[in-house]
């Protein structure tokens, strides 16, 4: 079987240096010997090719607007296929970047329209969302660099920094429930956020080893109906499954199931031992079929993780709080980080009961080796 090429989604507000960005990922990922194959973003060829007009559109003919919205769902989908053939002709290294997904639309639609495109079309948020392999989202400058912030650099951008803003929060908010989330901010100078955004590309590719650099905190007990998460209405409710496979001394080797509203992706992901914040990390979409052959393969010695997890933005930060239902009751927040020293700001609407990210014990390894309860 060909292996999947890695697919990976360059998404943001605007004016965020999307276009800046591709360029210069492309330009460093041919020095690492990939073939690039960038793929455009739909909502401007579009605009480009006939609908220069889109804004009236939305504001005097909602109908039309939303059959334009599910053009641009569908093409994006075509788009997709038509690359993959097209990087299938070729051997070596190769990546296909998108300039924007399928979800993005969902920051310009109803939800329930969004939904409504999908089942028309016999599509599923794994289809649409969990197939890409990392998706990264930019900040516009209107969010930390206001004065950087303008519409001269894009023919098909007419929003003004107050809109802008809007428009950020409801891209990201579309994308959120991915796995690989990441949101590069304006923290740094613009050649710093560019730098950031490489190094996130370049984990994702396996380049080198990448390093899964992450933080742990045990949160005091609390419900999902808990009125203070549920404020967080963006979130994203998700319920995994994962078990771990006989392998290698030193190695540690898992197959997870991710379920959200009546579908599910699988993966298989392979890990080196724990060291300080960082361990080198693969990981792989597999079938439903895969994921079932493999069941067998699995360490009868360790037990089977389950656990609902609530995906969420919170200051531009990507976190993951899981709610272990097995093999123990447990409340795990957790952000993974694009460098070792970035700040952490925890939400203050949970109480922390002490940081684990350190403590070998609380890795969902040791859980399944029932560690914790042994202590």
């Amino acid at each position: 079987m060909e292996e999947k090429i890695k697919e990976i989604v360059l998404t943001g507000g605007p004016c965020a240096g999307k276009t800046t960005g591709l360029s210069y990922i492309s330009e460093k990922l041919m020095d690492y010997g990939f073939r690039v194959f960038l793929v455009p973003e739909v909502a401007t060829i579009f605009i480009k090719g006939g609908i220069n007009d889109i804004s009236e559109i939305f504001k005097n003919d909602p109908e039309k607007y939303q059959k334009i919205e599910e053009r641009m769902v569908l093409t994006q989908r075509a788009l997709r296929r038509e690359y993959n053939e097209l990087a299938n002709i070729f051997d070596g290294k190769k990546v296909i970047i998108f300039d924007r997904g399928e979800m993005d639309a969902m920051a310009y639609i109803s939800e329930k329209f969004f939904k409504a495109i999908l089942e028309d079309n016999h599509l599923t948020l794994k289809d649409v969302r969990d197939s890409y392999d990392a998706v990264i989202h930019l900040i516009t400058a209107a969010n930390g660099a206001r004065e950087f912030y303008t519409t001269d650099n894009n023919e098909a951008r007419r929003e003004s920094a107050e809109e802008a803003l809007i428009a950020d929060e409801k891209t990201l908010n579309a994308w959120i429930g991915h796995p690989h989330l990441r949101i590069i901010d304006n923290a740094t100078d613009f050649e710093g956020k560019m730098k950031r955004l490489l190094k996130t590309i370049a984990r994702a590719l396996d380049i080198p080893v990448p390093l899964e650099i992450e933080r742990k905190f045990l949160v005091k007990m609390v419900q999902f109906n808990n009125k203070e998460i549920e404020s967080l209405n963006s979130g994203q409710k998700i319920l995994i499954e994962q078990m771990y496979l006989d392998s290698k001394e030193g190695e540690e080797v898992r197959i997870r199931k991710r379920s959200q509203n009546g579908s599910s992706t699988y993966y298989k992901t392979w890990k080196a031992k724990q060291s300080c914040h960082g361990r080198p990390e693969k990981e792989k979409i597999i079938s439903a079929v895969d994921y079932f052959e493999l069941q067998k393969l699995r360490d009868k010695t360790k037990k089977i993780i389950k656990k609902n997890r609530l995906c969420f933005v919170y200051n531009n930060q990507y976190f993951e709080l899981d709610d272990f239902l097995a093999p123990i009751n447990l409340l795990m927040l957790e952000i993974e980080l694009t460098e070792e020293n970035d700040k952490v700001e925890l939400p203050p609407f949970f109480e922390i009961e002490k940081e684990v990210t350190n403590d070998p014990k609380y890795s969902n390894y040791e859980i399944a080796n029932g560690i914790i309860e042994k202590c």
